[in-house]
């Protein structure tokens, strides 16, 4: 479990990036173990993410997140920027023509290139299918070393010594696994400076998002929630999210129940205080653990103390959701409990 000043895990995601032109690799010697241990861990077949979770079916899973950081009337618009910022279909020189620096804006296309339609990672072996399940390429791969794509996102560089590999010679891998975040991000190609840049190159404004053909419903809601949790603006307040927090109770002061915790834990008192502007400070033994900004929506049925709560860490920069509920007791004290991935805490308002 996390330390208690949190109240649910961070994940790392696929975010919106930012415009830089910079890259560098390191010595592949003391990371060889590691990057062969991420293939091992990302064993499996993969299709490009975002045509799966834009699929008219998931909407809903869209909207509460959005809805509960912009309020139900933003939240539909909200939601189809996020869907369309990495659904592009156009890379390298037609997305320069389009986009130019991407001051002003950009698309990513975050789908399979060169004929591809499905990638196996199987450890050193990656090959990939078209949509007819043919073979397009199958090689071995040897860790050559880390690699900074636009000096910004970090990951490894495998490389293949067969002499016809054309653009699928390299293959750089994010950090990114099923078991953290959901998904894979990627790229290959044929030049590894180009492969490190941004926007520029043959590569410009390109990035893979791979997603295992056998997820499960879970995982879909799980990697929608996550991408749009990292690219939501939590710097105000909507008019819109403030109601919402507030005609569902959460300000106050909340006083959590450490006694499923342990003797570890009998001495502790862990407390936090969420204000009518949503800003909200934890304390532990009355110190400040932590300061954020709290939302909430009420996703299932209206009035059932039932719904999603997203914190916004103001020091770490970074937001967290569970599910909630919302009761009152035998004792006619109102209860908040968040189910998290880590873990369950409730806490009792203060009267």
């Amino acid at each position: 479990m996390k330390t208690m000043k949190k109240l649910f895990p961070f994940l790392l995601v696929f975010a919106l990036m930012l415009s830089c032109n910079a890259f560098s690799m390191a010595e592949a010697a003391d990371d060889t173990a590691e990057a062969a241990a991420f293939l091992e861990n990302i064993k499996g077949t993969y299709e490009p993410l975002f045509p799966v979770i834009t699929r008219s079916e998931y909407d809903q899973l869209w909207l509460d997140p959005c809805t509960a950081v912009v309020g139900e009337e933003a939240a539909p618009q909200m939601a189809e920027m996020l869907k369309t910022a990495c659904n592009g279909t156009i890379y390298g020189q037609a997305a320069i023509e389009s986009f130019g620096d991407g001051s002003n804006g950009a698309q990513f296309d975050c789908l399979f290139i060169n004929g591809v339609s499905t990638i196996t990672f199987n450890g050193s072996t990656i090959k990939g299918a078209d949509e007819s399940g043919n073979q397009v390429f199958s090689h071995e791969y040897a860790y050559a070393g880390k690699l900074a794509l636009a000096g910004m996102m970090e990951g490894y560089l495998y490389e293949t010594a067969d002499a016809d590999a054309g653009e699928f010679k390299y293959f750089y891998m994010m950090p990114d696994t099923p078991a953290t975040t959901f998904h894979l991000e990627f790229r290959y190609g044929s030049n590894v400076d180009d492969l490190a840049k941004y926007n520029e190159g043959p590569y410009a404004y390109w990035l893979a998002a791979g997603f295992p053909v056998d997820a499960d419903a879970n995982t879909v809601k799980n990697v929608i929630e996550l991408f749009c949790l990292e690219n939501l603006d939590y710097s105000a307040h909507s008019e819109g999210s403030l109601a919402q927090l507030k005609d569902l109770g959460f300000e106050g002061k909340w006083v959590a129940d450490m006694s499923p915790f342990g003797e570890a834990y009998a001495g502790v008192e862990l407390y936090m205080v969420i204000d009518e502007n949503g800003h909200g400070l934890t304390f532990m033994n009355s110190q400040k653990t932590r300061d954020f900004e709290a939302f909430a929506f009420d996703n299932g049925e209206k009035g059932d103390g039932a719904g999603l709560y997203v914190a916004y860490d103001n020091e770490a920069k970074e937001p967290e959701a569970a599910p909630y509920t919302m009761v009152t007791n035998d004792s006619n004290r109102i209860v908040l409990t968040f189910y998290a991935v880590d873990g369950v805490i409730s806490y009792m308002k203060a009267e």
